[in-house]
């Protein structure tokens, strides 16, 4: 593994976690959201704890980058989008494990589903784009 490349990889797909999540969740389904959001089960915008959505990133980032290392056969940007749509593949599984327990209504789910696959299959292409060698 090349340790230099892995960090600014990484980094990058973190990068792009943060920017993109705050772009599709805030500016585009901001509204979106205020209406599909069950009561008591998101925080209010005033009460969100942004230090926390920013380690979150920055850990996805490190976790996708490594694992993207591991499979690494410099394939370019197919290899990316195939990497992101595994991730985005189990993340969907957890959604929709959440929307079997929690109060989470079908449209919010395949929003949910859709926007984050998106978001993962994006940081999987900024992975391939910048780890290749």
């Amino acid at each position: 593994m090349n340790v230099t490349k892995y960090w600014i990889a990484s980094l990058a797909a973190a990068v792009w976690l943060l920017l993109y999540g705050f772009v599709a969740n805030v500016i585009v389904l901001g509204g979106f959201w205020e209406a599909h959001t069950s009561p008591g089960l998101m925080r209010p915008e005033d009460q969100q704890i942004m230090w926390a959505v920013i380690v979150s990133c920055l850990l996805q980032g490190l976790a996708l980058g490594f694992i993207f290392t591991r499979g690494y056969e410099n394939k370019g940007i197919a290899e990316g989008l195939r990497f992101g749509v595994l991730i985005a593949w189990f993340v969907a599984a957890l959604y929709l494990l959440f929307y079997a327990l929690q109060p989470w209504d079908n449209v919010s789910t395949a929003v949910t589903i859709v926007t984050d696959g998106i978001m993962y299959v994006g940081a999987g292409v900024v992975l391939a784009l910048l780890y290749k060698q």
